[in-house]
């Protein structure tokens, strides 16, 4: 019976994929390729240079920075209307007012602007108004003081200063702005200034700069109250002032963006700082813990006793976290008589930890503890706090501490926390502050607060590990029982609870048929509370370790009668590279059902690219690759010395090199030292497999060594290392590799993120953590094949079940309609890439061409069991071959009789699919909030998610005659050679000095170049003229306009173009007369805003100025089948010709010839996979003679093409579907 089945390869930002057939009853030839293809799209992230961001990062940046300045400026409206209201500023009408909020129109109103004008000569600046109403009484009657009190205030309202948030006060926050704040305290108190404005006001005496320090809120609360009182303004006033001016809005609740648990999906999971949880988290841990002391012959788990003993080091409040050095000590007594279980030091004692593993301790609850005045047990505090909580009347345990916990989490004032603990709690001011101080971690568990009351009781009241509870915990949804839902731990009745857990430990594989633990105890439920064959189902509903949410079956047939795979969005993996790539391996495998190629009965073998990790290990596995690539220039190099700077390493003599190295230059088996001069002879050393291929080993860096070539052909043949008969010598030459592992092993355990509230200094310790493991992993792989004793089954990566995230989820997602899918590992695709005879030329490919992805798909298609079968029998031939044991060399069948010759001419005929979106209409709709409450009112609009210029902005002067374009630029970002770019001729001169005298511009500013050393004035920036930009974007009038009309406006350079419109007519003469026109990202967005999109009023015209009719738009990402002279030769064409013809366009500009000025279209080769920035762009015409260009660069005038859209159209699997035949 024939079987079809479907391979895919899926990338970043690819996804290759083949149709095969397959027909086991033949040996030979048995699978026939039927179709195949690649799919192009773009990451779900930017990358930019090798720096990885959500796209949505840079622009919600914007946003944040927008928001910000338009809330200043609704403050300052607010408070103008206050002091308007109370005659402490020049008046401004309602309309000046509405047109600044509304219009951007800055009002320019005489008084206004010289109420706030400072002028030295007199003394008329704001931080003396402020020292002025601090230190005197001002006659409020005169109206010019009433401006000066109301001068100081809005300059307060300026610089109202930083004000920390309650649940972000922590230690890891403590930075350059609060560092500043103290300093600035103490220098207020040195020079014996009581207020900010009086400090600011010396400063400013003295000339000194004050802009650069950061202020608190609070200091300029006290001295805005201060001048209220001083200058006798009613309380009414001040209250509004202080309401106006120093009152931040709460932050927007961000509960909708947290995880769901596992187990209760319609359940948030549980924040971290909840009690319960640290009780969670303390008991997995202590229930984990086995030691070995004198009187025992095996690790065994703790005593109750020993249990409660280590319990009160959990409650520390000086320890957030500390060492398993203090728990082993506190279990053994003494210093120094406890080891790791693995050490080889002899101590009475042995720990299955390392002694700097890091343990988290319960840090909620030993400030609660504090607070209530009890200490050493878990629940005291909150015995204590169900006897004084006023509001505890009809609540129980469970409900109390919620209700103390939710008052941590969401009060940010500790006076209010203060306020509760006095009122509520009962407490005394001293303990009232200690509560009010009490901090609280940020981060998420990975459950639900309802799942772990579940798990809880089986590990506190059992001491059962993790994974034994949680298949306990939702016993009371699945059987019929008696349960204490008022307890703060609910669980079943202790009788019933301790008949269970006993069924579940009395389990005896050995003795029993049933396979599982948790098999054995469904079925022992099943007897003892006689469920019948409906309840019994219910037992699928017990929670298990490795459940994850899964997808919907697929169960309805579209009208048409095929089926449709729907959306692979989950809650559980929030990955958007992995999800953009499951969208579209969505679009292509629902395209080849709807077309019937396949169906739910084809099997699928589908490889996922590790960089589709999350994003924290895809920089780590980046920066592994950067430093292998480097590794390997220098083993380049290092060769190139020895053996002439004309010889060209090949890839295994560097890998010999590599291996050399590590090996520090010693053959591991006969131990000799082994001279670089032999090294790649091969007649003396080979390269070897530590685990031989036929019995399991791969070709991986990690399974290799140098080898002394007589002793790897005659003596160790096909057995590893332990059956050596000098594995002992074996091990000391490897001892530092060991050492290596543990090295790094510690370095990994120092790195802690709990309680890291900077994204990026967290992310950063999660990609060094990430990094090395992956270090760690290598030399723990390399150094395990040589002290395991047998090869276990399974053992080879490429036989290996990929767990990653992205393989679980996209599994279950395909199993939603598909009854057989198995994750091949991309390991397993080299290998029989290479014995197939392809992996040259997919080498060759992989870079530059995108065919090497259906070259993949194809290799996966064709890996079923019957080749796994095979591969240890054809690398067992393989090895004595190379051995010299058989004049025969091995042979693996390939899938069909030319697979090889048809792999290498696969991109003849292949046509690469390009999915480009048009992010520029985009609707959006939001939710409509008033203080930042939602209205329950929504609003719909454009969103283009593009940029629309880029973000320097240029200014204009006139030089010669001529505007030039000019950008600020610090010195030290400024290229040497930019130099005589700078506009003031002094400050160039200075410049050129300074270089003359160190030698070049780096060393000078280093050194300092001064305008004028004695007044210490430095030079840190300067203008330069920008030849680049010639014809800028004007987005918006400047608010002070200057008479020099070319000042006016803000000046930006052009991020990239929309749309080009080519329009094509007749002349008089009858010859084709071509004019076009662009559209930038900017033109784009002002079209969909105004609305007459939806008025039918097209973005281009339809006839150009001359009256020629539109002939196409074109936008990056349209595909094109180029001609040379009539658009019917496309039609006669066969699929080798067809493929040489199709381009994308990647670019769209305009530039001017002898005054003319042309449109210009870039263009790539359909299967080129190198970046534009990396394609050599060839000018001219196309030619049908021509040999296939990667890139090209045509005028508008030499454009002649079927354009998709007009002509044909292009579907998800690379067919073309043409509209005029």
């Amino acid at each position: 019976m024939k079987e079809r089945i479907l391979g895919i390869d899926t990338g970043t930002n690819s996804i290759g994929w083949s149709i095969v057939e397959c027909n086991d009853e033949i040996s030979e030839n048995k699978y026939t390729l039927i179709d195949k293809g690649v799919n192009i799209f773009q990451e779900g992230v930017k990358i930019e240079k090798g720096k990885e961001s959500s796209k949505a990062s840079e622009r919600t940046m914007h946003k944040h920075q927008r928001v910000g300045y338009w809330r200043r400026k609704i403050r300052k409206i607010k408070l103008l209307k206050i002091l308007i209201r109370n005659q402490l500023c020049p008046s401004l009408s309602v309309v000046e007012l509405k047109q600044w909020r509304s219009l951007k129109k800055y009002p320019l109103n005489e008084d206004f602007m010289a109420w706030q004008r400072t002028d030295d000569n007199i003394g008329d600046n704001p931080y003396y108004f402020r020292y002025l109403c601090l230190t005197e009484k001002l006659d409020l009657t005169n109206l010019k003081n009433r401006y000066i009190v109301g001068r100081a205030i809005y300059h307060l309202n300026q610089r109202r200063g930083f004000l920390s948030n309650r649940k972000e006060n922590t230690r890891e926050n403590d930075g350059k702005v609060k560092q500043s704040i103290e300093t600035l305290a103490q220098s207020m108190k040195d020079c014996e200034t009581e207020y900010l404005g009086e400090y600011f006001n010396l400063l400013y005496q003295k000339g000194e700069k004050i802009r650069s320090h950061y202020t608190s809120r609070v200091d300029c609360e006290r001295e805005l109250l201060a001048i209220c009182k001083k200058q006798g303004l009613s309380e009414e006033l001040t209250q509004e002032l202080r309401h106006t001016i120093i009152t931040q809005r709460p932050l927007k609740s961000q509960k909708h963006v947290v995880g769901r648990c596992v187990y209760e999906p319609s359940k948030p999971r549980c924040p971290m700082s909840h009690p319960l949880y640290e009780q969670y988290r303390m008991y997995a841990f202590i229930n984990n813990i086995k030691m070995q002391g004198p009187g025992d012959h095996i690790l065994r788990p703790l005593t109750e006793v020993e249990k409660q003993t280590i319990i009160p080091l959990f409650l520390r409040k000086s320890k957030k976290e500390f060492k398993f050095e203090d728990i082993a000590k506190k279990l053994s007594g003494g210093k120094k008589v406890f080891c790791y279980y693995k050490d080889k030091t002899e101590c009475a004692y042995r720990f299955n930890y390392y002694m700097d593993t890091l343990v988290s301790g319960c840090s909620v609850i030993a400030q609660l503890s504090e607070v209530f005045d009890v200490k050493d047990n878990v629940d005291d505090w909150l015995e204590r706090a169900c006897e004084v909580y006023t509001h505890g009347d009809g609540k129980n345990r469970y409900e109390i501490m919620n209700d103390i916990w939710h008052v941590l989490f969401f009060f940010d004032s500790e006076d209010k926390l203060k306020e509760f603990a006095l009122e509520k709690l009962q407490m005394d001011e001293a303990h009232a502050i200690l509560f009010s101080k009490i901090h609280l971690p940020s981060d998420y568990a990975s459950l639900s607060l309802k799942a772990i009351r579940k798990i809880l009781p089986y590990m506190k009241e059992y001491g059962m590990i993790y994974s034994h509870a949680v298949f306990l915990a939702n016993l009371p949804s699945v059987i019929p029982c008696k349960v204490d839902k008022e307890a703060l731990l609910p669980m079943l009745l202790r009788e019933e609870a301790d008949d269970i857990v006993r069924a579940f430990y009395e389990y005896d594989p050995s003795m029993s048929a049933i396979r599982t633990q948790e098999e054995y105890v469904k079925r022992y439920i099943a007897y003892k509370y006689n469920l019948d064959e409906k309840d019994e189902r219910k037992l699928k509903n017990l929670y298990h370790p490795s459940m994850i949410e899964t997808f919907p079956k697929v169960r309805q047939q579209t009208a048409e009668g095929y089926y449709q795979l729907g959306s692979p969005r989950t809650s559980s993996m929030r990955n958007p590279m992995a999800m953009h790539s499951l969208f579209r391996l969505r679009h292509v495998i629902n395209a080849l059902l709807k077309e019937g190629k396949i169906d739910e009965y084809t099997t699928i073998r589908i490889e996922f690219a590790r960089e589709l990790n999350d994003a924290n290990k895809r920089a780590a596995i980046r920066q592994w690759q950067n430093e292998n690539n480097k590794n390997n220039t220098e083993a380049t190099e290092r060769i190139k010395e020895y053996l002439g700077k004309d010889y060209v390493p090949s890839s295994t003599d560097i890998l010999k090199y590599q291996l050399w190295e590590e090996q520090n230059h010693l053959c591991l088996y006969t131990g000799e030292t082994i001279n670089l001069a032999d090294l790649f002879d091969s007649n003396k050393y080979d390269i070897e497999h530590t685990i031989p291929r036929s019995v399991g080993g791969d070709s991986t860096a990690m399974n290799l060594t140098v080898c002394n070539s007589r002793y790897n052909r005659e003596v160790k043949l096909a057995q590893i290392p332990t059956q050596l008969s000098c594995h002992e010598q074996i091990l000391e030459r490897i001892a530092s590799w060991k050492e290596t592992i543990e090295k790094l092993g510690k370095e990994i355990r120092k790195i802690n993120t709990r309680g890291v509230s900077d994204k990026e200094v967290k992310d950063r310790m999660i990609q060094k953590r990430y990094r090395l493991m992956l270090e760690r992993d290598y030399w723990k792989g390399k150094y395990n094949r040589f002290v395991m004793t047998e090869v276990p089954e399974g053992f080879s990566r490429r036989q290996g079940v990929d767990i990653s995230i992205i393989s679980k989820y996209a599994r279950l997602y395909l199993k939603s309609l598909f009854h057989n899918v198995y994750i091949v590992k991309g390991i397993v695709t080299s290998d029989f890439r290479k014995i197939w005879g392809i992996q040259d030329e997919y080498e060759k490919k992989q870079r530059i061409n995108h065919c090497h992805h259906a070259i993949d798909a194809v290799t996966i298609a064709c890996i079923g069991k019957t080749e796994y079968d095979k591969l240890a029998q054809y690398y067992r031939d393989e090895e004595r071959w190379e051995w010299g044991l058989d004049n025969r060399r091995a042979v693996f069948p390939k899938p069909w009789k030319t697979f090889t010759e048809d792999m290498k001419r696969l991109d003849e005929t292949l046509l690469v699919s390009h999915y480009t979106t048009d992010n520029m209409n985009k609707q959006t709709r939001k939710k409509v909030r008033k203080n930042g409450k939602f209205t329950g009112q929504y609003m719909q609009g454009d969103t283009a998610r593009g940029s629309l210029h880029q973000d320097t902005y240029y200014g204009a002067i006139e030089h010669e005659g001529e505007i030039k374009y000019v950008v600020r630029k610090p010195l030290d970002q400024l290229e040497e050679k930019n130099v005589k770019n700078i506009v003031d001729n002094v400050v160039r001169g200075k410049i050129e000095t300074a270089i003359e005298q160190y030698g070049n511009l780096k060393k000078a500013v280093e050194a300092g170049i001064w305008m004028n050393r004695e007044k210490g004035v430095a030079i840190k920036k300067v203008r330069i003229y920008t030849s680049q930009v010639k014809r800028p974007l004007d987005i918006r009038q400047q608010r002070d306009l200057s008479p020099k009309e070319y000042k006016r406006n803000f000046h930006v350079a052009n991020d990239s173009n929309y749309m080009m419109g080519i329009y094509a007519g007749k002349s008089k003469n009858g010859k084709e007369k071509r004019e076009f026109e662009l559209i930038n990202n900017l033109n784009a967005v002002e079209y969909y805003n105004s609305g007459v999109s939806v008025q039918d009023i097209d973005i281009l015209p339809s006839e150009s100025k001359n009256g020629y009719p539109l002939k196409w738009k074109l936008r990056v990402g349209t595909m094109v089948l180029l001609y040379d002279e009539t658009p019917e030769e496309i039609y006669e064409l066969d699929e080798i010709q067809l493929c040489k013809r199709l381009y994308k366009i990647t670019g769209m500009s305009s530039m001017i010839v002898t005054g003319c000025n042309y449109g210009v279209l870039s263009l790539l080769f359909h299967q080129e996979a190198r970046p534009s920035k990396d394609v050599t762009l060839k000018n001219g015409i196309y030619k049908h003679s021509e040999a296939t260009r990667s890139g090209i660069t045509l005028l508008h005038t030499q454009f002649k093409a079927l354009v998709q859209g007009y002509d044909f159209e292009m579907d998800d699997l690379g067919k073309i579907k043409f509209k005029n035949r």
